[in-house]
């Protein structure tokens, strides 16, 4: 992956024309109210993120930001720099769940431990596993709100949670200093459009969904400012959208033989850091 974007370079065939045509195309869409949801055809543009980037991500934000549920899973490969330099890949699975405007559930599960978190209307509680120690916080009420805190006060960003905000264009944004389109790309057989951006301690990559369902099918991060630049990879499957979720999807599963613990003890380890760019941010 290049760590210089050229936001004023497109590198879809064609060039400008076809971005102009997909620009003027979305914004028809927009402006229709497809997609089952509320249109948000009018956005600012930050200078430094190519129009068409800019039009696809917005495209996936509005999408996301009109549903009132949804859940995806995610395969993920992650890689550790030993101290020797070798660049090990470790494997890694996801499940998100959520209900708006106040409940999210969050697993992550590695080859070598990991974590659930349970979220609805200020109580949340997670457990981590396989130690099954488990604690509880009480978080503001909204989802937005919940997650902010978590990353402000407790320095912990649930993995791939930058897709639970109601505006995600302005999440994913916040601290990028270029990006650009890169054309269509084929994700797990999904035709999509892939996009690229840079920050100053990260780069990262996304590959949006063609079509009425402009949902995010991979998401790359590279840690640029790490020796040996690792990266975090997710393939993002399973959406499922505008079906009601159970409410005993956001009800804490702990098991019997648990240990309550402190909150903090469990976010802060260092193994669940940096797997959502937020925590860029």
């Amino acid at each position: 992956m290049s760590t210089h974007v050229n936001p004023g370079h497109s590198a879809s065939p064609g060039g400008s024309r076809n971005g102009s045509l997909y620009i003027f195309i979305l914004a028809v869409v927009l402006a229709s109210g497809a997609g089952g949801g509320a249109a948000y055809a009018q956005y600012d543009t930050p200078a430094n993120i190519d129009s068409e980037a800019a039009a696809a991500l917005q495209s996936m934000s509005n999408y996301l930001g009109s549903r009132s549920d949804y859940s995806f899973k995610a395969d993920i490969m992650y890689d550790e720099v030993l101290g020797s330099g070798l660049k090990v890949q470790y494997g890694a699975e996801a499940v998100a769940y959520l209900t708006k405007p106040n409940k999210f559930a969050v697993s992550y599960t590695t080859e070598r431990g990991g974590y659930r978190l349970w979220y609805t209307a200020g109580q949340a509680t997670i457990l981590q596993i396989p130690e099954n120690d488990y604690a509880a916080a009480t978080l503001p009420g909204t989802v937005d709100q919940a997650l902010t805190k978590l990353s402000d006060e407790y320095a912990f960003d649930p993995v791939l949670s930058e897709f639970l905000f109601i505006n995600t264009f302005k999440t994913l944004t916040k601290n990028v200093t270029g990006g650009r389109s890169l054309g269509p790309s084929r994700v797990s057989g999904a035709m999509c459009r892939h996009l690229i951006f840079q920050g100053n301690d990260i780069d990262w990559q996304i590959w949006i969904e063609d079509g009425n369902r402009p949902v995010p099918r991979k998401l790359v991060i590279t840690y640029k400012s790490r020796p040996e630049s690792p990266q975090f990879i997710a393939l993002i499957k399973d959406w499922v959208a505008d079906k009601t979720i159970r409410d005993a999807a956001y009800k804490p599963d702990i098991p019997k033989m648990s240990s309550q613990g402190e909150f903090l003890q469990i976010t802060g380890r260092p193994e669940f850091a940096g797997i959502s760019i937020r925590a860029f941010q």
